[in-house]
């Protein structure tokens, strides 16, 4: 990694389980690790509810974000992975909730066939990118 690279720590998001870092800025440039429905004590939020889950990955990003002194609005790139790709209607529509009409941030979105645990139906990642 760049020696300039800040390693931050985001509060109200639990630390990952594995060796990984939630968020990382890099001059202007804020990388956020895919962010899933769980909460600070690391408990699923929202089993079998992808509303709940989208609102909590984008909830984690918020604070993820505000970590490095950025906001949803600075997000450029987002990629999203879906366990059913039926569930894209509930990720798009808390989405829209952070963006103003006409203004969102370039998207790929893919179903997977499995997340990291059997509960989490969503992940998502982002990449932002901050005025000075």
């Amino acid at each position: 990694m760049p020696s300039h690279a800040q390693y931050l720590v985001a509060p109200d998001v639990a630390p990952p389980p594995d060796p990984y870092t939630n968020v990382i800025r890099v001059g202007n440039t804020v990388y956020v690790a895919g962010q899933v429905a769980i909460d600070e004590q690391a408990q699923v939020v929202g089993r079998g509810d992808p509303l709940l889950q989208a609102e909590q990955c984008w909830r984690n990003i918020e604070r993820c974000l505000a970590a490095a002194g950025a906001k949803v609005t600075d997000v450029v790139k987002v990629v999203a992975f879906l366990k059913d790709i039926r569930h894209m209607d509930d990720e798009m529509t808390v989405r829209r909730r952070y963006f103003p009409e006409g203004r969102y941030p370039v998207y790929t979105m893919v179903q997977v066939a499995n997340l990291a645990w059997e509960s989490l139906l969503m992940e998502i990642d982002v990449t932002a990118v901050v005025d000075d």
